[in-house]
């Protein structure tokens, strides 16, 4: 948890290959890329197309097409009847379009923030997770070094707001704002870039004090 990073140029098609082997129907509904009307991914009711009710051990193969104007970070989860049980589980993953022939990054980090609650999980309390774990030294330890390019891709897959703040660093917003604590919702998602300039052991968490406190947080180390 999350799935697999989908990682596309502008001018792909992005084909999926989906087999389900839960125990009730599930799909894929993706964010910011182009698709027609039947590949979805949601359910509809008496107009659902198969995509959007893929039984058990069912298989549905999923067309999308990264056209010019879809570049970006997005993500994907299920959008099925049993909507929104199976994404508060854990079904869902990263997409990120790029520009063609865009120039990759030294590291780059795809980061959940997203919740797991008792009554969903059968779990004893609320964890505030990033990428299914919660807790610094659970959830991903990121690592980079002074004078490496560096991307964070961060999404939000639950009821909540949150902020993503990384200790010691900040970054420049397309408008030319300087940020080190970006507020994001439900189902939003934002990219940005920094050069790594400042060793040492950072935090990186929600700060929502509440959702710190209860596991939105890891460590980010540059050496």
């Amino acid at each position: 948890m999350p799935g697999p990073l989908i990682d596309a140029e502008v001018g792909d098609t992005v084909v999926v290959h989906f087999r389900n082997k839960l125990q009730a129907p599930a799909t894929m509904h993706p964010h910011g890329i182009f698709y027609a009307n039947e590949m979805d991914g949601a359910y509809k009711g008496k107009w659902t197309d198969p995509g959007g009710f893929v039984q058990r051990n069912r298989t549905f193969t999923y067309v999308w097409e990264a056209r010019e104007g879809t570049e970006g970070t997005w993500l994907y989860h299920d959008h099925g009847p049993m909507d929104p049980l199976p994404t508060f589980k854990g079904l869902f993953g990263p997409l990120v379009i790029r520009e063609r022939g865009e120039a990759r990054p030294d590291n780059e980090f795809f980061l959940a923030f997203h919740t797991f609650d008792p009554p969903i999980t059968g779990l004893r309390g609320t964890y505030f997770c990033v990428n299914g774990k919660a807790y610094a030294g659970n959830t991903p330890t990121l690592e980079a070094k002074v004078g490496q390019r560096v991307a964070f891709h961060v999404y939000g897959v639950d009821n909540f707001f949150h902020t993503f703040h990384l200790h010691g660093h900040r970054w420049t917003e397309p408008d030319g704002r300087i940020v080190d604590n970006k507020t994001f919702g439900p189902a939003e998602s934002f990219r940005f870039e920094l050069v790594e300039d400042n060793p040492g052991r950072w935090f990186y968490h929600c700060h929502v004090f509440q959702h710190l406190h209860q596991g939105m947080n890891g460590w980010y180390l540059v050496s």
